[in-house]
């Protein structure tokens, strides 16, 4: 009976949903009840059809393939250890379902399109010479520069993104892998921009703009005071529960900060995905890697970056997290890959990568007096300032500053 089943290899594996049409229900898979009544004698009952009823009469179907594309497609179970996993049922020779959502396929479509429109050849679901990463959007950029633009729109984890991205490197691609989730395992972790959570509808519209959210850094140097040149503290990160505080430490530091975090950001950039990647295509935003963190910096950025901190260190060639083998015939880019668990996802708040930091030596060496000799305490509320009056506790403190802080 299962003579004429392709059986998927381990890397073509996912978490694929799985209905059972005779419960009219999907069967969670993570549990040993499967999720419904008696469950533990239906999965015998599966298990003891393997050979002797075909897989088109079994009951399991795709709920995604009927949903968006009004097809039946049977599933059948594979068991890798204490896990089952549901694999689409596919004759051998036959290409594998894809699953991509309309969101996605807009996505490519859209930055092809736009690429071409730019003078930059564009190929949707190319595959990289060794054949390890299949690229949604492949552009032949200037000078050699080769981009794979990744729209991820579906939960991963920290070691499937590190693994995709390091194929695409070791085969001399520029990833840009886009996000529209915020917190996002992948966000830092590979090369990205993330933008707006948009319909395929509005996507597929060229004169739409996308803008870029994230991903975009510039550097950023000076005195960490409320008067100095950088926004915040790096030390003291964004507390998205406490918007309004506010901190500095006195001193200097050096910094890569996402550009709509910098100090010089108005919200009047206007920088698009479609002028990011023709950019990036033409070598004038560049990849950067810094302690393990992932992001885009303009040419003269870069420049900067360079000039003050040397050349990035590499870091130690990881081993992929999945064997080498023929990739060709991956179900789909838009589920997570087939780990047991995902990872938890993690809050981020600021993205600033401190490069540099030191005491502010100028200001150390010089203490502000008041008329008669004595030192001017700093502000309580620390802006680094001194503050020659007491608040009403009798604490030095600024006006503004405590108008701030009561905000």
């Amino acid at each position: 009976m299962d003579e004429d089943l392709q059986i998927d290899s381990d890397e073509d594996l996912y978490r694929n949903p799985v209905y059972y049409e005779p419960a009219g229900r999907n069967l969670d898979l993570d549990r040993a009840d499967l999720g419904v009544s008696h469950g533990q004698d239906l999965l015998n009952v599966l298990i003891r059809m393997r050979g002797r009823v075909p897989v088109e009469k079994r009951g399991l179907i795709c709920p995604d393939c009927r949903d968006l594309r009004a097809r039946r497609v049977p599933m059948y179970l594979v068991q890798r250890g204490d896990v089952w996993l549901a694999s689409h049922y596919r004759k051998p020779g036959e290409k594998p379902v894809s699953h991509e959502s309309d969101e996605h396929l807009a996505r490519k479509e859209r930055v092809a399109k736009d690429s071409e429109d730019h003078g930059f050849r564009a190929d949707i679901e190319s595959r990289t010479s060794d054949g390890h990463a299949c690229l949604d959007v492949r552009i032949s950029g200037a000078n050699g520069i080769v981009l794979g633009y990744e729209p991820q729109l579906s939960a991963q984890t920290v070691r499937g993104m590190r693994s995709r991205e390091g194929f695409r490197r070791r085969s001399g691609i520029q990833s840009v892998w886009d996000f529209a989730d915020p917190d996002h395992a992948g966000i830092g972790t590979v090369p990205y921009v993330r933008t707006p959570n948009l319909p395929a509808s509005v996507i597929r519209v060229q004169k739409n703009p996308i803008a870029i959210r994230d991903g975009n850094f510039v550097l950023e140097e000076g005195q960490c005071t409320q008067s100095g040149a950088l926004t915040r503290c790096p030390d003291k990160p964004y507390d998205p529960e406490n918007p309004t505080d506010a901190g500095y430490c006195g001193g200097w530091h050096r910094l890569l900060v996402p550009a709509h975090q910098s100090s010089a950001f108005t919200g009047e950039d206007g920088l698009t995905l479609t002028r990011f990647i023709v950019e990036a295509a033409a070598g004038e935003r560049i990849p950067f890697q810094r302690g393990g963190h992932h992001g885009w910096l303009p040419a003269q950025q870069w420049q900067k970056y360079m000039e003050a901190n040397g050349p990035a260190v590499d870091e130690k060639e990881r081993r992929p997290s999945v064997r080498q083998g023929d990739r060709r015939d991956r179900c789909t880019e838009d589920r997570p890959a087939s780990e047991v668990r995902s990872e938890p996802k993690q809050k981020r708040g600021s993205r600033s990568i401190v490069l540099e930091s030191r005491p502010w030596e100028s200001e150390a060496a010089r203490v502000p007096v008041d008329a008669s000799g004595k030192a001017i305490p700093l502000c309580r509320l620390g802006c680094g300032q001194p503050a020659s009056l007491p608040g009403p506790e009798g604490l030095p403190e600024h006006f503004s500053c405590r108008r701030k802080h009561e905000a």
